[in-house]
């Protein structure tokens, strides 16, 4: 280390030469940092985290591209949505769809039912979603959301507010915010650390000398940061530069005012000023490199983290405090000789140094009441953190006007809360979920994370609009039924008429059979007629019989009489025939024709009465009546026997005198009342052609009724067989309903192309960004995996993302995070002060100080922002805080205690106090300036990073006036000796 120093010092110049021409060089070939930190990929959780793998399948299963994450485009006129906005909206569309390198995915709006979706109710707000690929928190992320930005505002109509929003864009906005406040954070920091300079040095050569150092050093840092960056050595996030500026210039200056502290006690030592450089540098180099080293290896402990803000800002604090630690060792000492030899860099005196001895004196007089009065504020605070409650809202530290905070309040005033920033549960199977069993799983699954307390509304494949299905209700399932049976009841009615022209035909039918039924009976009444007059005519033929006897005696006359008999024999016969005609059709009619003539026995016994005349003229009357006509002509013209002759001519009157004088008027009457049977069978007729017509029209109802009670009785057989399975739950939707067009349109929003991945959208009543929604998302996990026990989906995969579960994971992570931090930094740190100090119990006592100084800094720092601004801690803080205080504490720790163990190794209360009083300036002012710097970075907009600086600061000022100055003094005067331990103390000479 002294031949180190001896060459620096001889060569200061070519070593600042070096220097400033290493900057030049690497400040110009390396990508300035905010480059290659947008460059950068890195998410905020881990790819292999829970939420971000479900919206990969999410991604996958419903066709959303290679979207890494999502933001969305919300629109708003108060006035209503005009038409001009929705031609606006659907070019978007294409706009956006057209810019690949950004854009991965758009929700085509222009489809009617998904713009009905993405519109609020009161029509004056509407939003699409847009995929990109950058994940959220990635830097990459940065340059997409603003293309996407530069598309949407590029034509937007006059009066429509348009604003992009959605976690991603949050995070952007916040990176954004972060990377802008950089140059005015680093402004504040330098005129702060010159202005504490100044005053502790009053002078300006010492400031300059110093700022210069700290200049280069931030230069290099940041240049060898990208240059790590930009060979994939590490990743390099946004946030890694806002840290950085403010750590560089506060390490790098402490390390230099450690140097010029001890500089200046060289000087007043008389020592010439490059010696006393030179002296400094080696006195001094091993604990700066000590120092620099802790705050190393903790950073680099932030590189084992999982989550990107720690795997990223870690490695970079690590590097460019590497790069100050030479820089501090070099350039430093060789300002100093330079600046030495020309009187600029001369001591001044300082009334400090008197409080400082007066404060050592009185630790060493007083060392348990020190002790006490330095820990029991110290435990006080600690005792206040862990009632302090880590916010994971990336929106907080964000101010109202920031795009993406617009756009969220513009959708809370048109939609339903949490309307973007929904939790998703994914359902994987192995089989096609569009069947009614498996749709019954998943409304059961909906069912119950709908009745969670926390949850407003959810949507599925079987609630598409956050009710469920009302064809899949029981009552909608009765009421289906009701009304098939309705509409065959109603085809039914439509054959009414046809029902009472049937009533009425069957009346008339009636009316004509009765009519039949008289005119049957008058036809009996005629053919007694026609009886009795066949008895006369029988009686007639008799005397003709006797007369023809007679003839016998009177032949004289018989020719003239023969042939008068034989013309009246002919003229009867022939009037027979036409009865017998006139008979024979009626009965035709009635045993034929008439079909409802059997079923009438009036008509029945009338018919039987028509039968036996018509049989009785046809066979017996007709053919005696013509024979005894041949008899007669053949007396007339007197051929044939005249014996033979008569005889045939008595036989044949035998045969006719069945009534022949009566026939005419029998016929007469039968005539006149088959004229009434006809009648009454023409109305028989009319009446049964209408009973036809309204036949027909019942005829054609019945098939209708058919139908629909086929119909209705499938579909309840078809609901007894699902609905049997007690895990349907009652839920029943017909496989009709999945081939209907409007479920169809729900299923692409819900279901995959192959049917193998459900999407369940569940809208918590809570913010999505708290701490409550953050909870409630793995209960909906494990409400949806109870849902599925003991079904066919019991083996499903289930998933959930969205913002709260990413918030889960992002608090889980950083849980684990913290403690794999913390673990390996303090050991990291104890391993680095063992070595330096070589003392098991220094070692530890100085890390349960610098512990219960972080600690008390975290409940301090509680105590203002979450409990006197009610702003909850950001959930960086304690990492980023963790490792920063505990590495400069132990710093400060570290100086203290080397200086002890030069002042008192037997552990000697005058020896510490001498040691406490010797660097009570230099650690104040280190601390103090550090502080400062660190406090500075409240000059952002940025709340989470105030916060940091704000936590950090505090527990400088804390390890500065507290700890280093009573808490250690105190415990080492306690301990003696045996703070040293397992060393052995000197002995004297």
């Amino acid at each position: 280390m002294t031949r180190y120093a001896r060459l620096v010092v001889r060569r200061a110049g070519w070593v600042v030469l070096a220097w400033l021409a290493l900057t030049v060089v690497m400040n110009v070939a390396v990508p300035q940092l905010e480059e290659i930190a947008g460059q950068d990929s890195s998410p905020m959780v881990p790819h292999d985290a829970p939420s971000i793998r479900a919206v990969a399948s999410m991604n996958s299963a419903f066709s959303s591209g290679d979207a890494q994450s999502f933001i969305v485009v919300a629109m708003e006129r108060t006035s209503g949505l005009t038409a001009a906005d929705q031609r606006y909206a659907e070019s978007l569309v294409t706009d956006l769809t057209t810019d690949e390198k950004d854009v991965t995915f758009v929700q085509d709006v222009r489809q009617p039912e998904l713009r009905k979706a993405l519109t609020s109710k009161d029509k004056q707000a509407r939003y699409l979603l847009v995929g990109i690929t950058g994940a959220t928190g990635a830097p990459a992320s940065l340059t997409q959301v603003a293309a996407v930005r530069e598309i949407v505002d590029e034509k937007a109509p006059d009066g429509l507010t348009v604003e992009v929003t959605g976690p991603t864009a949050t995070v952007v906005d916040l990176a954004t915010e972060t990377e802008h406040s950089v140059g005015r954070i680093t402004i504040v920091t330098i005129v702060m650390i010159a202005l504490i300079l100044f005053l502790i040095y009053r002078s300006f050569a010492i400031p300059i000398l110093i700022l210069t150092v700290v200049g280069i050093g931030l230069g290099l840092g940041r240049a060898a940061v990208s240059f790590c960056g930009l060979h994939d050595l590490f990743a390099v996030s946004t946030f890694s530069g806002s840290f950085l500026t403010a750590i560089i210039l506060g390490a790098g200056t402490d390390y230099a005012v450690f140097l010029v502290a001890r500089y200046h006690e060289e000087r007043r030592l008389g020592t010439e000023p490059t010696a006393a450089a030179a002296i400094a540098a080696s006195r001094i180099g091993g604990v700066i490199a000590g120092s620099a080293v802790t705050v190393v290896l903790a950073a680099l402990c932030m590189a084992i983290a999982d989550l990107g803000f720690f795997n990223t800002t870690g490695p970079a604090i690590a590097v460019s405090i590497a790069v100050n630690l030479f820089v501090s060792l070099t350039l430093t000492p060789a300002l100093l000789a330079l600046a030495g030899q020309r009187g600029w860099a001369e001591p001044r005196e300082s009334g400090g140094a008197a409080v400082w001895q007066r404060i050592a004196g009185l630790v060493a007089a007083h060392p348990v009441r020190m002790l006490t009065v330095s820990l029991v504020p110290l435990l006080l605070l600690a005792a206040v953190f862990p009632l302090a409650n880590l916010s994971y809202d990336v929106r907080e530290p964000l101010a109202d006007d920031a795009e993406s905070n617009r756009g969220y309040a513009l959708l809370d005033r048109h939609f339903p809360v949490n309307e973007v920033l929904p939790d998703y549960v994914l359902v994987q199977a192995d089989h096609d979920l569009r069947n009614t069993k498996d749709l019954a799983l998943i409304e059961q699954a909906s069912s119950s994370l709908a009745r969670h307390e926390g949850v407003a509304l959810v949507r599925s494949i079987t609630r598409p609009g956050g009710e469920p299905i009302t064809q899949a209700s029981v009552a909608y399932q009765s009421g289906l039924i009701g009304d098939r049976l309705g509409k065959a009841r109603g085809d039914i009615a439509e054959g009414a008429d046809g029902a009472e022209q049937l009533a009425e035909g069957a009346g008339q039918l009636d009316d004509g059979a009765g009519q039949l039924a008289d005119g049957a009976e008058q036809a009996v009444e005629g053919a007694d007629s026609i009886a009795t007059a066949t008895t006369r005519l029988s009686r007639g033929m008799t005397q003709l019989l006797d007369g023809a006897d007679a003839a016998v005696a009177g032949t004289r006359d018989l020719k003239v009489g023969a042939a008068a008999l034989a013309d009246g024999l002919t003229t009867a016969a022939d009037q027979v025939q036409l009865a017998v005609d006139g008979l024979g059709l009626a009965y035709d009619a009635l045993a034929t024709k008439s079909l409802t003539c059997g079923l009438d026995p009036a008509c029945s016994r009338a018919r039987a009465g028509i039968k036996q005349i018509w049989e009785a003229e046809r066979d017996q009357l007709l053919p005696g009546l013509r024979e005894a006509a041949r008899g007669a002509r053949a007396i007339a013209t007197g051929t044939g026997d005249l014996r033979t002759g008569l005889r045939q001519l008595r036989g044949g009157i035998a045969k006719a005198r069945t009534g022949t004088q009566q026939l005419a008027e029998g016929q007469q009457v039968f005539a006149d009342k088959l004229g009434d049977l006809s009648s009454g069978a023409d109305q028989l007729a009319a009446g049964a052609d209408r009973i036809r017509g309204g036949t027909e029209e019942v005829a054609a109802s019945l098939p209708e009724l058919e139908k629909g009670l086929a119909a209705a009785a499938q579909h309840l057989q078809a609901t007894r067989d699902e609905v049997d399975d007690p895990a349907s739950g009652g839920f029943y939707l017909p496989p009709t309903a999945l081939t209907n067009p409007d479920f169809e349109a729900a299923s692409r929003l819900f279901v995959s192309a192959d049917g193998r991945t459900a999407r369940i959208v569940v809208l918590g009543k809570t913010d999505a960004f708290g701490r409550e929604a953050s909870s409630r998302s793995a209960e909906v996990r494990d409400i949806v995996d109870h849902s599925f026990g003991g079904t066919r989906l019991a083996n499903a995969d289930v998933m959930v993302t969205g913002m709260a579960s990413t918030n889960d994971d992002l608090r889980r992570y950083s849980q684990s995070d913290l403690e794999l931090i913390a673990i390996t930094a303090l050991i990291a740190v104890f391993l680095v002060l063992l070595l330096l100090l070589r003392s098991l119990v220094a070692a530890t006592a100085l890390m349960a100080t610098v512990v219960l100084s972080y600690v008390a800094a975290m409940g301090l720092s509680g105590l203002v922002w979450q409990y006197g601004l009610g702003i909850p801690l950001d959930w960086t803080v304690a990492a980023v805080a963790f490792v920063i205080l505990v590495a400069v504490g132990a710093d400060y720790n570290l100086l203290l205690t080397k200086r002890m163990h030069e002042e008192a190794p037997d552990g000697s209360a005058r020896g510490i106090a001498r040691a406490t009083a010797a660097t009570g300036g230099v650690i104040t002012s280190a601390g103090v300036i550090f502080a400062a710097s660190m406090m500075a970075l409240m000059a952002g907009r940025v709340t989470t990073i105030g916060q940091v600086g704000f936590t950090i600061a505090v527990g400088l000022l804390l390890d500065t006036f507290v700890v280093r100055s009573l808490l250690v003094p105190a415990l080492a005067t306690l301990l003696g000796k045996w703070l040293w331990w397992p060393q052995k103390a000197p002995t004297e000479a």
